[in-house]
């Protein structure tokens, strides 16, 4: 087996670059790039919103996403296949309160 190279991680690089540059607008993300899935990125978001533009810039069903818990967090997942590379998107959040007496 041979040693894993950038090169070949250069598909999901390279979609990240022009992602970046078709949607300048895009919320920054925590990207991961694995060695061992080179056309597969994870992208964790810091909330709900990011996650809607995210979706949106992915072409996703707005039902791809997906309500859950991470960590004892809310979260909001999805993924989606774009330009030939799996994204693994997600957020957790912290919900928003009311306090006693404010409307909901």
């Amino acid at each position: 087996m041979s040693t894993p190279t950038l090169a070949a991680q250069s598909p999901v690089l390279t979609c990240l670059a022009t992602l970046a540059l078709a949607r300048p607008d895009l919320p920054a993300a925590y990207l991961t790039v694995s060695a061992h899935s080179t056309r597969q990125v994870s992208v964790q978001l810091d909330g709900p919103a990011a996650v809607e533009a995210w979706r949106e810039a992915l072409g996703a069903a707005p039902d791809a996403v997906v309500a859950d818990w991470i960590g004892g967090r809310p979260s909001l997942e999805f993924t989606a296949t774009a330009y030939g590379i799996k994204f693994e998107v997600y957020a957790t959040y912290t919900p928003a309160t009311t306090t006693a007496g404010e409307a909901a």
